[in-house]
Order: C-alpha cells, then sequence, then structure tokens
C-alpha cells in the first residue's frame, strides 16, 4: 500500500479507518485501501482538506432534461466538510468510486457536486471510515431512463 496512506482493519465491526496523507488521490487512496484489504463494494464518508477540487453539477435544460455541467476546478485549496460514496465496480470489473462532497474555499465560499477521479489530491490529511458491503455486488450498468452507468446492487453470489 502507498506510504500516504494509513489505514486499519476494525475486524470486530467490519470497518476500515484511516487517513491519506499529502499528495495522494483522494480517489486514488479509496481504491489502494479497497485493494489492499480485498474490498470490492464498499460505503465511506471522509473529511479534510485538498489542494483543489474538480466536480461537476446536476444541471438542467429548458426543456427538465438532465445533465451534468462541465468540470469545474476550484482556484483555492478547499476543506472537505462533509464527503460520502460508494465503491463498486466498473462495466470491466475494475474498482470505480462514486463521490459527492460539500467544501469550503479559502474566500469562504461553500460549494460541492460529484467529484472527478484522479483529480482531487490532499491538501494535508483526509480521514475516512470505510464499511465493506461484503454480501453485496455493486457494479455498473445503464440507467433505464437515461442510459448512462450507474451502479446497480444485487447480492453477491
Amino acid at each position: 500500500m502507498d506510504k500516504r496512506i494509513q489505514a486499519v482493519h476494525d475486524r470486530k465491526s467490519d470497518r476500515i479507518a484511516g487517513r491519506f496523507m499529502k499528495g495522494i488521490d483522494l480517489f486514488e487512496g479509496v481504491k489502494g485501501v479497497c485493494q489492499e484489504f480485498g474490498v470490492e463494494a464498499a460505503q465511506f464518508q471522509c473529511l479534510g482538506s485538498l489542494e483543489y477540487a474538480t466536480y461537476v453539477q446536476l444541471d438542467r435544460k429548458e426543456d427538465n432534461t438532465l445533465y451534468y455541467s462541465s468540470e469545474t476546478v476550484t482556484d483555492t485549496p478547499v476543506e472537505l466538510l462533509s464527503g460520502t460514496g460508494f465503491v463498486g465496480l466498473d462495466t470491466e470489473g475494475k474498482l470505480e468510486v462514486h463521490f459527492h462532497g460539500m467544501f469550503v474555499d479559502c474566500n469562504k465560499n461553500l460549494n460541492g457536486g460529484h467529484f472527478i477521479d484522479g483529480k482531487n489530491p490532499v491538501a494535508v490529511t483526509i480521514e475516512f471510515a470505510l464499511l465493506p458491503l461484503n454480501g453485496i455486488r455493486m457494479q455498473r450498468g445503464l440507467d433505464e431512463i437515461y442510459g448512462i452507468p450507474v451502479f446497480q446492487f444485487r447480492e453477491k453470489e
């Protein structure tokens, strides 16, 4: 496991807790912990600081069709006030993170949204708790209405 990750598995509660250190990407850290402990499905929450945040937000067209905005990148470091997400498998069976967070930037502006993989490096620390979902298989599949890949939840065989 990357030296910038501290993680401990509490076997009694089957929870993993720890922190990511400066420079590691938030998503890279979560996937690294999952790989280290053999987790393929989980829910997690975290807080801490990022050098910058990269995210999209839900929007709608005049006809009320929903879509995601283009990526926004903060121009200051941010304090992640609340973040929650899921870990599952993409359509090819590789680990994937789905994460939403709320943050405050150095200009005291609150914002948040759907964060983008590989574009959210830790500034000081991110502390997290990860809850493995051992009996569940989460894998991306197409949403019946919008045709976009979303996690599908099934019992693990």
